[in-house]
């Protein structure tokens, strides 16, 4: 059994200025850019890790009624519980983490079970004129989040000798971390151990092996001789000059060290001769060699106790997408407890719901949030992973999602809004989801709501599409949620899909248009009308028609195919066949509509649409495209 990290609580660090933060074996951290991830890992370093960085002004909490002074304290609760091999809660500390580590720093709660809880503070001490950081026991663990710094402290002594913290920022690489002897890899080779019998012989076959190099070439062999001048001019009672391509000490064997690596069937070179995300990658699997190691030299030193907690910065650094999601599987596989940062929807994308945590910042504060997966059956949270997360995994790191049925919405908007904006949607933050079907939105809605994410949804018109998009909205926001009056819903005009508005909308000869550019002739789309409806009417005798034409038949003989009413029917249908395929050649006809019709460079819902979410986030907009 072991132990687990359960409760972080964060007061006044940075942009953390009350945060609670619940941890599993592993966590990731996601959202934007600025949000408070790092402040999190490196909070989680101040309060059990080995840095002892000069802490600043700049590390605590300034908020606009406050920009002189700030905050005059920083807080750092931890609540740690026991687990089994499983991490599964369990009532009892085993007795290595009592004797050991814990001591009478272990506490019980009304469920009788145990528990430490401690806080690390930081504050400025005006007598001494710089920041001090104490660590006290808390002498209960309130399980209310509310006032949770009014927590007493007791005088008991508190330590981490079991616990390391391992920080890794997101510019580590392989090459650097052979240079750098405090490096987790320059810590591991330090350690190297080997019997002293075995030392004298492998030691005379390095100095055997120099010789034989030395005495091979005859450009070392010249150097040497001209070096042996240094015997002459500085008295010497040894050797004197020798030339050693490899190390002749096995203590230094660190100083020369080199990784290959061999891709196919290449020759084997060193990794400084491969790029940054082969570097990032080796540099991290050297870590957890490290890890392992430490790990099991704890077992054999009678078993102590032994809990490594590594805080990683974006693990997905230089890897491309295949390479992000195995490195999370490997990261999994690290002993001890994980909490990583990321902005990648790849690695995300491999997470359960609930080992993912939030991160959003729209002012100076951060809020962190979670699913709430407590009133969700085992389907339903994977309905959440399956089809939000392992798809659309980008949704994370956005400041508002636009949710739409299908894949035409999906294309066309972001080209829409590329044009209005001058920018493209995901600068601004923003994410246009096809979420797969009118009955697919409620898991999108449950995770943008939990994760503080706005949310807007352009749909179908259709009676029955309404219904099924406002009961699910129902189901994760207010019950008397009402799509007809609502900002955050578009609602296609008169039961219409999207393809249908634009033909209503009066753009049939910019559709008709884009068909024809991207089947590569000018004439394509009347030879298709002609070619299935004729011009006169379906004819009996005629087999190459449509089905709805066939339907019609008997009804139809003498009823004028060339007319307006006969381009729609025949549009709608080349539309319904080939639609992903003419969507961005549609959008982009329209947005570059020019002269009198650069009104019509956005269709009235389309901008409807864009018109709340520029008021929203007070958006500028690009005034010379409208």
């Amino acid at each position: 059994m072991g132990i687990l990290i359960d409760t972080v609580r964060i007061k006044n660090f940075r942009s953390l200025r009350n945060v609670e933060i619940k941890l599993s074996p592993l966590t990731l951290l996601v959202g934007a850019n600025n949000s408070g991830k790092t402040s999190f890992l490196k909070a989680m370093q101040l309060a059990i890790g080995d840095d002892r960085r000069h802490i600043g002004k700049e590390d605590f909490f300034i908020g606009k009624d406050d920009p002189e002074n700030g905050s005059k304290e920083i807080l750092i609760d931890m609540l740690i519980v026991p687990v089994d091999e499983n991490f599964k809660k369990v009532s009892t500390f085993e007795l290595n983490w009592l004797s050991e580590q814990f001591g009478d720093n272990v506490d019980v709660d009304k469920m009788n079970k145990e528990y430490v809880a401690f806080r690390t503070h930081i504050y400025f001490d005006e007598t001494k004129n710089e920041y001090v950081l104490e660590r006290h026991s808390l002498k209960e663990w309130q399980k209310e989040f509310d006032n949770w710094e009014s927590t007493e402290i007791s005088d008991k002594k508190v330590k981490f000798d079991s616990i390391p913290l391992f920080f890794i920022d997101a510019q580590r690489d392989i090459q650097q971390d052979i240079k750098n002897h405090t490096s987790f890899l320059g810590k591991l080779i330090s350690k190297i151990k080997i019997d002293k019998h075995e030392i004298k012989d492998i030691e005379d076959q390095l100095n055997s092996l120099n010789e034989k190099i030395v005495n091979s070439s005859m450009e070392l062999s010249h150097l040497k001789q001209k070096l042996k001048e240094l015997n002459e001019t500085i008295p010497t009672r040894g050797k004197g000059v020798e030339i050693t391509p490899f190390n002749k000490k096995l203590r230094d064997i660190n100083r020369g060290l080199n990784i290959n690596f061999q891709d196919g069937e290449s020759e084997s070179f060193p990794l400084e001769y491969y790029g940054m995300g082969t570097r990032s990658w080796a540099s991290l699997l050297t870590f957890h060699a490290y890890i392992s190691w430490l790990a099991i030299k704890s077992k054999e030193d009678n078993d102590a106790p032994y809990h490594p907690v590594l805080a990683l910065e974006e693990p997905e650094a230089h890897l491309h997408p295949n390479a992000q999601r195995q490195i999370y599987h490997q990261l999994k596989d690290i002993e001890g407890q994980k909490i990583i940062s990321s902005h990648s929807p790849h690695i995300a994308g491999q997470c359960r719901i609930d080992e993912m945590k939030h991160f959003s910042r729209f002012s100076e504060e951060t809020k962190v949030n979670a699913v709430d997966i407590s009133g969700l059956n085992e389907e339903e949270k994977r309905k959440i992973d399956r089809e939000v997360m392992n798809t659309r995994g980008e949704l994370l790191f956005s400041r508002a999602i636009v949710l739409a049925e299908g894949e035409t919405e999906e294309q066309a908007l972001p080209i829409f809004a590329r044009k209005y904006w001058g920018k493209w949607p995901f600068e601004l933050g923003l994410n246009f989801i096809g979420v797969g079907g009118s009955g697919n939105y409620e898991p999108f809605l449950k995770v943008a709501k939990s994760f503080n994410i706005k949310w807007f949804i352009f749909s179908d018109g259709e009676p029955r599409t309404k219904k099924s998009v406002q009961k699910q909205i129902r189901a994760v926001e207010e019950k008397t949620f009402d799509i007809e009056n609502s900002d955050e819903v578009i609602l296609l005009d008169n039961g219409k899909n999207f393809e249908d508005y634009l033909i209503e909308a009066g753009y049939t000869n910019e559709l008709i248009q884009a068909i024809n550019e991207v089947e590569g002739d000018e004439n394509w789309f009347e030879e298709y009308r002609r070619r299935k409806h004729g011009t006169e009417g379906p004819s009996k005798k005629t087999d190459d028609i449509c089905p709805q034409c066939k339907r019609n038949i008997y009804k139809t003989q003498k009823r004028d195919y060339s007319g307006d009413e006969a381009v729609s029917k025949v549009l709608r249908e080349c539309l319904k066949n080939g639609k992903t395929r003419y969507t961005p050649k549609i959008s982009e006809i329209i947005t570059g509509l020019d002269g009198e019709d650069k009104s019509r460079r956005f269709p009235p819902k389309v901008k409807e649409l864009f018109d709340t979410i520029s008021a929203e986030f007070n958006f500028k907009i690009d005034k010379d495209n409208l």
